[in-house]
């Protein structure tokens, strides 16, 4: 990474006004790992690092420049190659935003009870009517994952949340200490027709627990903070609508 880079990095920490500890931290971790950069066309690599100095002639700070270049590069990682299961498996920490996002789609008020019957029913049709528009994300880019040990198993299903959280390296800093630790696990259709890729740093956005994969990984690959949990697989694609690919849903708590 060119020192112009470097430098715009170190000012936003030295001096960005009011910068909350917790951004300085994320500034401070991708200074580090975007020259670690793995699964990216050199071309396009360059042409990211290029956007990001052209914030400094644009008088934005690193934080702003940074979101702005990676909403223009989501899912340019590299295509991904390897074998993949036939059904993915997505994790949403704190079902409330998911919940309030049904209850939104479908117009009319819905306690979290009644969802969870309708998801625990397990019934195709029920599921459908249940989350109707809903994408698999807010954001262009879903962040995927699976057993590579056995292709067709829920990669979660005998675990507790808190093991879950630290296999996917999840942050959980946002989220009320009071408030108990909830998910929501989405096993959803691997669709040959969507493209999976290498997750890169403008697909993780402003986050300091992304780091590239290895470059003879044939996956992302997460980096838990525990010494002896090895590192779930992860893929991105591009959004898709909930309801046409769901397979099953399960909300998970402590």
């Amino acid at each position: 990474m060119d020192f112009k880079l470097n430098d715009y990095i170190d000012k936003y920490i030295q001096s960005a006004d009011g910068a909350a500890e917790a951004d300085k931290n994320v500034a401070r971790h991708l200074k580090t790992i975007i020259p670690q950069t793995t699964h990216l066309d050199e071309d396009t690599f360059k042409e990211i690092v290029e956007e990001l100095n052209k914030g400094i002639d644009d008088g934005h700070d690193f934080k702003n420049a940074f979101r702005k270049v990676c909403q223009k590069y989501i899912l340019t990682g590299n295509i991904i190659k390897a074998e993949l299961p036939g059904i993915l498996t997505r994790i949403i920490l704190d079902d409330t935003e998911f919940v309030e996002k049904i209850t939104e789609e479908r117009g009319i008020p819905s306690s979290r009870d009644d969802i969870r019957k309708i998801v625990c029913s397990k019934k195709r049709n029920d599921l459908t009517l249940l989350l109707k528009d809903m994408g698999l994300n807010i954001r262009e880019v879903v962040f995927a994952t699976f057993d590579e040990t056995d292709m067709d198993a829920d990669p979660f299903i005998k675990l507790g949340l808190r093991d879950i959280v630290r296999l996917l390296a999840l942050d959980t800093s946002s989220l009320r200490k009071e408030q108990p630790l909830t998910a929501v696990s989405i096993r959803y259709e691997n669709r040959d027709d969507v493209e999976k890729k290498f997750p890169v740093f403008p697909d993780a956005g402003w986050c300091d627990r992304f780091f590239p994969s290895k470059w003879d990984d044939n996956f992302g690959r997460t980096k838990s903070p525990g010494p002896k949990l090895k590192g779930m697989p992860e893929i991105v694609h591009e959004n898709l609508k909930l309801s046409d690919v769901i397979e099953d849903i399960r909300f998970l708590e402590e």
